[in-house]
């Protein structure tokens, strides 16, 4: 997964929750894990248009307490699925580890993000420097970016697939 991205916000403020925000909770309760169809339903009851509109390169801006509640995967897979980054203002823990674990590239905490970037603003952001720019008012954020290991993981594709290479590494296979 690129650590550098350049596309449209698409902001949704405070207190988002993981279920029946970023994702229906029916994708959870039926086990959809595949991110190609939990990518036509991300947002669907807070911005019906995301999901029509959304370019792979987008930023989801998040305000306070992003993605909270249970940290089910299928929010953040079909964020993967449709090839966007995150920037937020907080998400607690699990939220955030289940993040990376799906490979979604975040920046968070950023204070105030969500007051700093109008929905639309054309914004590029460098996950691994926390240098966020708003190229719509030529503005310039610096966040928190991510441990090295998380944003290893990120850059891996997920969880899963650093596991792999971690293991084909470790028996002398070429990554």
């Amino acid at each position: 997964m690129a650590l550098r991205m350049k596309g449209r916000a698409w902001v949704f403020g405070d207190n988002v929750p993981n279920d029946d925000g970023i994702m229906p909770l029916s994708m959870t309760r039926e086990q959809i894990y595949d991110p190609s169809i939990l990518s036509q339903h991300c947002f669907e009851q807070l911005e019906p248009r995301f999901v029509k509109e959304v370019r792979e390169g987008d930023i989801v801006v998040g305000g306070k307490n992003f993605g909270f509640g249970n940290a089910h995967i299928q929010g953040f897979l079909g964020l993967k699925g449709c090839g966007v980054g995150i920037v937020a203002e907080s998400m607690a823990r699990a939220p955030t580890r289940t993040c990376v674990n799906a490979g979604v590239p975040l920046l968070c905490p950023v204070e105030d993000i969500a007051k700093s970037i109008q929905n639309g603003d054309e914004v590029s952001v460098d996950f691994e420097t926390g240098i966020i720019r708003n190229l719509t008012q030529n503005v310039e954020i610096r966040g928190q970016s991510l441990p090295p290991v998380m944003s290893e993981i990120i850059a891996a594709g997920g969880g899963m697939e650093h596991m792999r290479q971690q293991i084909g590494t470790s028996r002398g296979e070429k990554e």
